[in-house]
């Protein structure tokens, strides 16, 4: 079952996934006086028939049966509707392998239950801004590296012709690491460019490179980390 709310439609959407009804009607009663246009679903097929490239950032419970939570953030990923759209996953549990596989199927960032409704409204905030400021800035160009072209006026990636399916966090890691050939970054600076807030994990850098690398093939190799310095982009 899902529900929808009423708020005006310039409000920016955001659907919330998960089982607890009791949590997802507390959640939705919390942003929507924070102005959000929320929706909710309590299991995956409810979720995957939801208007999906309508939200703006999507908020997903684990939902710890079978993973389910883990294969609707791979779906998303694929759909070019929102292969891009931020994911925050959500879940009781916060040991080191559940995180890593929530943010290896394509979400974020991650956040362990319990938490502070105030803290998540301000992250999501936080996200959604800049974002926002983010695609204000884009520039209106293609950068190219011999057959691995990314627009930035379209936000693709292609290899030797072919677009490649990247999320928007591996596309920003991406794109810096290009303007910015030969040149290296730490990960707080990574984070500070390609997340919405300035609070992700290193690790998350170190999970979404690793993806980036075998996503643009031949290229990735080109990806390094320099001990001292940072990663970066090597001709």
């Amino acid at each position: 079952m899902t529900t929808t709310s009423d708020n005006a439609s310039n409000a920016e959407k955001l659907l919330i996934v998960d089982a607890d009804k009791m949590m997802c009607e507390l959640l939705q009663y919390k942003f929507e006086n924070e102005g959000f246009a929320v929706s909710l679903a309590h299991d995956k097929a409810s979720a995957s028939a939801m208007p999906l490239g309508e939200y703006q950032i999507f908020l997903i419970d684990l939902m710890d049966a079978d993973a389910t939570g883990i294969r609707f953030v791979k779906e998303l990923r694929k759909n070019n509707d929102t292969r891009n759209t931020p994911i925050i996953i959500m879940s009781a549990q916060d040991g080191e392998d559940t995180v890593v596989d929530a943010l290896g199927a394509g979400a974020d960032d991650y956040i362990a239950k319990p938490f502070s409704t105030r803290i998540l409204v301000a992250r999501i905030r936080s996200i959604l801004r800049r974002r926002r400021m983010v695609s204000a800035r884009r520039m209106s160009n293609i950068m190219n590296y011999k057959n691995l072209s990314v627009d930035l006026t379209n936000a693709t990636v292609t290899v030797d012709g072919s677009t490649i399916s990247l999320t928007r966090t591996e596309y920003l890691i991406l794109a810096m690491f290009l303007r910015h050939r030969n040149q290296f970054f730490d990960r707080a600076e990574i984070i500070h460019e390609a997340w919405e807030d300035d609070i992700s994990s290193e690790r998350a850098v170190d999970t979404n490179i690793s993806r980036l690398r075998k996503k643009i093939g031949e290229y990735g190799r080109q990806i390094i980390n320099r001990q001292g310095f940072g990663y970066g982009f090597v001709d």
